[in-house]
């Protein structure tokens, strides 16, 4: 070994290499350590692949926890650089016949050896260190013991853009849908290996109507907040560690979407989940985080182009104020009316359908899209953790607090925006009328630093109107919670004031998980008080 790595640092002196030749010698510590274990009964790898960058100093550890010996030998890739997952080195130590057994079956003079281990016993572990070569390529490894070979292979990828994802596997699935299916019901017409460690579409006999699953580890660096990017044509999801990160589902043209999540340095769970129904198909995913911008963990870019953001010009409130921001806000329409809250908590009000838009906290909103040039476009909240209220109108006349919610309509016909009033404070309540029946809707945050809520009041004042079958829509997705009901999994929401019901099991997608509240004046008024918090 020491002969092989004047090869990759010719500059380098002696010493220097006989620490990197031998992990005896403690005088360098490596850039990386790869951990491989062996599979207790299993005759594998528990990392079939990993990627490194040319010239890294990597130590390779292998752990032993089965029942036999084994190794780890590292080659340089086949010829036309193949990976022959290490077959020409295992017939090597099967030709040494008797010999073996006295080299501890290692072909140690092979030209194609760049490190090994030595044969580990039950129970212990071995380690090598190197520098890994400039040649970029596949280097298969490979266990020696006779027999071992077929089943104990895989490879380290070197590459300048090495990916941070493991023993990334794939499954081809056949099938017709609009929206992700559920992969544990289905049957993978093919599964594979992406020794590269990047997504790819691949396979070469997909067709249309297809679907992917991949799994993998990704290697974090550092604990830390991490985010993520996924633009798909059609559907897709990203879990990271357990964790919905990205949700971008459905039959769409290319949509590229982010998230962000918290994790732990060293190995995380990753899956993607991917389908493609007919037409155009494409697939990226990236991520960014400490010390880092956007890397792509996909063979291939995004068509969306991503604009540059231009230079910011955040709207932030007075100390003790709330200031308003109206004009095109991102899904909270053309008329939306933001308020930002000093005390970090803000929200959009969509005055085409009166209802709550948006609630978000953090950083209220950055007005350069608007200020700038033509000032085209909807401008998305700039802080952190929106969750979006459900499209269309809040209040409705229902034939049953159980009957299928109206279609979303982009401008409310029965309802009426009258403006809003400022208190002393320039917080608002805004002004609806159904009718005759006059509707207050205001807002506050409350709570302290660090555990903020935002309390909303909705009154009503009859005025004589008839509200008879009158619903004011609360939320989606909503789910029972002894002390309130969690909205499409993002928001806790509590009701008080008002009777709540949450709608399901009729079979309507317009009404099942809708959560409501049957409008019921006395003496000619309505009070409705929700507190919203985050999870």
């Amino acid at each position: 070994m020491f002969k092989m790595l004047p090869r990759c640092l010719e500059t380098a002196n002696v010493l220097f290499l006989l620490a990197i030749a031998n992990p005896t010698y403690a005088l360098v510590e490596p850039d990386r350590t790869i951990v491989v274990s062996t599979m207790v009964a299993q005759m594998k790898y528990d990392r079939s692949s990993f990627s490194v960058r040319p010239g890294e100093i990597i130590r390779i550890i292998l752990k032993n926890p089965d029942d036999l010996p084994h190794n780890l030998v590292l080659c340089k890739p086949a010829k036309g650089n193949g990976n022959d997952k290490g077959k020409e080195i295992s017939d090597a130590v099967i030709a040494l016949g008797e010999r073996g057994v006295l080299q501890n079956w290692l072909p140690e003079k092979h030209p194609r050896v760049v490190g090994h281990t030595s044969m580990v016993n039950p129970k212990e572990e071995g380690s090598f260190t190197l520098i890994v070569p400039n040649k970029e390529g596949p280097y298969p490894y490979v266990c020696t013991f006779p027999g071992h070979a077929q089943l104990m292979n895989g490879v380290m990828i070197v590459s300048k853009n090495a990916s941070p994802l493991n023993n990334l596997r794939y499954k081809l699935y056949h099938g017709n849908w609009d929206k992700l299916p559920e992969w544990s019901k289905l049957k993978p017409k093919k599964t594979g290996l992406l020794d590269n460690g990047f997504l790819s579409l691949s396979p070469k006999d997909r067709g249309n109507g297809f679907g992917i699953l991949y799994e993998g580890k990704l290697d974090v660096p550092k604990d830390g907040t991490y985010e993520f990017f996924l633009a798909s044509d059609d559907g897709s999801a990203l879990f990271v560690a357990g964790n919905l990160v990205v949700v971008n589902d459905g039959l769409d043209g290319e949509v590229r979407k982010q998230g962000k999540v918290k994790l732990r340095k060293g190995l995380s769970d990753f899956r993607v989940g991917y389908f493609d129904k007919v037409g155009e198909e494409a697939l990226y995913v990236g991520w960014k985080g400490p010390g880092f911008n956007e890397q792509p963990l996909s063979e291939t870019k995004p068509k969306v182009k991503v604009k540059p953001r231009p230079v910011q010009m955040l709207v932030e409130p007075l100390p003790g104020e709330a200031v308003l921001y109206r004009n095109f806000i991102d899904r909270a329409g053309p008329r939306a009316i933001g308020v930002g809250y000093s005390e970090g908590i803000n929200l959009a009000f969509d005055a085409n359908v009166m209802r709550l838009a948006i609630i978000w906290r953090g950083k209220f909103i950055d007005g350069a899209r608007h200020w700038n040039g033509r000032g085209q476009g909807f401008q998305a909240p700039a802080g952190e953790d929106p969750f979006h209220f459900p499209n269309g109108v809040a209040f409705s006349k229902l034939p049953s607090i159980s009957s299928s919610w109206p279609p979303d309509a982009t401008r409310a016909s029965a309802i009426k925006f009258k403006g809003y009033r400022l208190d002393e404070r320039q917080r608002p309540s805004f002004k609806y009328q159904i009718g005759k029946a006059l509707i207050t809707d205001f807002s506050q945050p409350g709570g302290t630093d660090g555990a903020r809520f935002l309390v909303r009041e909705i009154t009503i004042e009859q005025n004589g109107e008839n509200l008879d079958g009158l619903v004011f829509r609360a939320g989606r997705e909503a789910v029972e919670q002894p002390d309130g009901y969690v909205l499409d999994q993002g928001i806790k929401c509590a009701i008080e004031g008002q009777d709540s019901v949450l709608v399901k099991n009729t079979g309507q997608p317009r009404a099942d998980g809708d959560l409501r509240v049957p409008i019921k004046p006395k003496n000619g008024k309505v009070k409705i008080t929700l507190t919203y918090s985050w999870i």
